[in-house]
């Protein structure tokens, strides 16, 4: 889920860190998310376009950007 507090700006430096986590997150691997847009950066950009997401394990803790900026939950990809 998205915090109101959170800014994490939409750089290509952010999209490579973030893709650390979001390439081996089960949840964004079973919803083949790179097909659709936002395609990455879900805690800047907000949730997938792809409608029939299913949740899985959630990777979101483990990124860098997440302790950086203080956010409080994570499955950014399939929620806002």
């Amino acid at each position: 889920m998205k915090n109101a507090a959170v800014a994490v700006e939409d750089t290509d430096e952010n999209r490579q860190i973030c893709m650390k986590y979001c390439g081996i997150c089960p949840s964004y691997r079973k919803n083949n998310m790179g097909k659709y847009q936002p395609d990455s950066l879900f805690c800047s950009r907000g949730m997938s376009c792809f409608e029939e997401k299913k949740e899985d394990r959630c990777f979101c803790l483990a990124c860098e950007l997440f302790t950086k900026h203080h956010m409080a939950l994570g499955h950014f990809c399939t929620q806002q």
